[in-house]
């Protein structure tokens, strides 16, 4: 399963000796213990690390939609020998959990059946297709383990299985996961523990990462394509799965908008996801137990920055792809792409019109004492700032005791992510209606107050896309369309990478790219104007310091948006930008210890495509 320098030392064990008297695993409450330690997989995605999940506190980094101050090494590949790191923790890791959940499932049938014995049976089906998940998407085929092994057992050598059939077995797991848990706030699935809606999405989630796999890899016949396989059979398990979950949860969404009347972003800063409509797995912060909760990342100028691609990705306000739109739209004007784009832009990423960071409704003490209405670009006097000028709003906590040691419940899960998977999987199948829109893309577009998609409208739009952009110019337009909807609605929220990956087009997005950011005019005009910064509040004898230089602390490409990068030569106008091996960025590298441990016994393991 999992080797570190030997096979003695093959995983870092889990007690599972204190478990093995007769008197353990009697009762419901002893699955309950157990269980309660997986938890420890859900990701916490404002810390700067968590074990299995994000490494870092910003899901969107290493796509075209987030950067930071400086080209990524992940994204910057030009010239990489493709040469396997020796070790992996989380292909060790990910193992160890394994074996801990098998114990429980293993050992759940020991206790005699009730509503609350199932409950922590589902989580253990779940968190197993949790983690198996994970190494699917980032190894491909991998070794599938039920049982508990010991370090003499031949099982530890097992070949890795294919993709598709660690797949199915993930489904598996999750069928018996929704079959044993309750629906959220039920008896037993309370308190931010797992629950049916969860384990629904997660079917579908799974299904249309693993159908598109196969789809797009297939039919472009990359190294990563699944001999014999469509990807249809996948794609056609999404339907029937969510409308099981539209039966249950309907039209229920969460609809509080806080002090600026916005739902979207509202949704995302709640200290009680319990009564949050169409949240259905979210991580529990307690200020007394837990220390160093940072909420306050989410907007305040840091090494993570939107990208100019998210903003261009966003239609009009009336449904309109911005390059068909009639609409006043003023690139050099934040507060106007506020005014007449999709609501979830404004939304989404911070406009000036709200006001100096420091005034915002709520912020008055916060640790940025600054009365600035614009992020800070790379200026010499910034102890913090924003590379491209565009700083993230979605999910703004507004309480002055939130920026550290808060009590926001973290959004894992939730509806929206489901009914974006159904709308995808029937476009691509093509099988889908308007009333399939209605239910899905346009649910989530009404609580917005975004005009609803027509199926027939989109169909005719006089559009090119481009896979450059993310896009499949071999689909329909509502394929397409729905791509898009995707992006806008699950900005922010880790997605983006991996569906960059199972549509075969990451390379194509990256390669040769260079992040732009906003238009240096409108900061020029602020940052060099005092009268403006004085109006802010900024004390007129300190002015001067935040004065903008053209070259000392932004650059700007021919179109007059900020060059994030322009230090960087590969970045400027003449650089070649960003490169990614298409032959082997897909997948993460199997570590060359496992495959050496395998080898010194007379088994293989074998290594993903472009690695050695």
């Amino acid at each position: 399963m999992s080797f570190y320098s030997c096979v003695e030392d093959f995983l870092e064990r889990y007690p599972l000796d204190a478990m093995t008297d007769a008197t353990y695993f009697t009762s419901a409450n002893d699955l309950k213990v157990m269980a309660n330690g997986f938890y420890r997989l859900l990701p916490r995605y404002h810390f700067q690390s968590q074990g299995n999940g994000p490494m870092n506190n910003f899901l969107d980094a290493n796509t075209d939609i987030q950067v930071g101050t400086g080209p990524s090494g992940f994204l910057f590949q030009r010239g990489a020998s493709g040469q396997a790191p020796a070790t992996d923790g989380s292909w060790n890791g990910n193992f160890n959990w394994i074996r801990q959940i098998n114990y429980l499932i293993n050992n759940a049938r020991r206790v005699d059946v009730s509503v609350e014995s199932n409950q922590y049976t589902g989580e253990a089906y779940f968190f197993r297709a949790w983690v198996y998940l994970n190494m699917l998407e980032r190894y491909g085929d991998v070794p599938i383990y039920t049982e508990v092994l010991d370090t003499d057992s031949e099982r530890l050598y097992k070949a890795r299985d294919s993709r598709y059939e660690v797949a199915e077995f993930i489904i598996q797991d999750l069928d018996s996961a929704i079959v044993n848990l309750g629906w959220k706030n039920s008896t037993f699935a309370t308190s931010g523990r797992v629950t049916k809606e969860a384990a629904l999405v997660m079917k579908a989630r799974t299904a249309l990462f693993e159908g598109t796999w196969e789809r797009y890899h297939g039919s472009k016949n990359t190294p990563f394509a699944v001999e014999g396989q469509d990807g249809s059979e996948f794609l056609q398990m999404v339907e029937p799965t969510i409308q099981q979950l539209i039966d249950h949860q309907g039209s229920n969404l969460f609809t509080n908008g806080g002090p600026f009347n916005e739902a979207y972003n509202q949704l995302f800063s709640q200290q009680d996801a319990s009564s949050s409509a169409g949240v259905f797995l979210y991580r529990i912060y307690d200020v007394n137990e837990i220390v160093g909760h940072n909420f306050y990342d989410l907007v305040v100028d840091n090494a993570q920055a939107l990208t100019w691609k998210l903003v261009g990705s966003y239609l009009d306000k009336e449904g309109m792809p911005q390059e068909l739109s009639s609409l006043p739209i003023d690139y050099a004007s934040l507060n106007n792409l506020g005014e007449n784009l999709d609501p979830r832009f404004r939304q989404s990423v911070w406009t000036p019109d709200r006001g100096p960071h420091q005034q915002i409704q709520g912020y008055g003490t916060t640790p940025t004492p600054l009365p600035l209405r614009y992020p800070q670009l790379n200026n010499v006097f910034s102890a913090n700032y924003t590379s491209t000028g565009l700083r993230r709003w979605k999910g703004a906590i507004l309480d002055n005791n939130e920026w550290r040691n808060g009590s926001t419940d973290e959004v894992l899960i939730r509806y929206a992510e489901g009914l974006l998977a159904l709308a995808e999987a029937k476009a691509i199948l093509g099988t889908i209606n308007q009333s399939d829109l209605d239910k899905t893309v346009n649910l989530l577009r009404e609580r917005v107050g975004m005009v609803p998609l027509s199926l027939a409208e989109v169909n005719s739009w006089p559009i090119t896309y481009s896979a450059e952009e993310g896009f499949e110019p071999s689909e329909s337009n509502i394929v397409n369309e729905i791509r898009r909807e995707r992006l806008v609605e699950l900005a922010f929220e880790g997605h983006r990478q991996n569906d960059l990956k199972r549509w075969a087009v990451f390379h194509q997005v990256i390669n040769d790219w260079k992040p732009k950011g906003a238009h240096y005019l409108e900061f020029v005009d602020y940052y060099n104007d005092p009268s403006k910064l004085e109006t802010d509040g900024v004390n007129a004898g300190n002015t001067g310091i935040w004065a903008l230089t053209m070259g000392e602390d932004f650059d700007i490409f021919s179109d007059g948006h900020i060059n994030p990068f322009f230090r960087n030569p590969d970045f400027r106008s003449s650089g070649e930008g960003f490169f990614i091996e298409p032959g082997r960025v897909y997948l993460a590298p199997i570590p060359r210890n496992e495959i050496e441990v395998y080898s010194d016994a007379g088994y293989e393991l074998t290594q993903n495509p472009g690695w050695f």
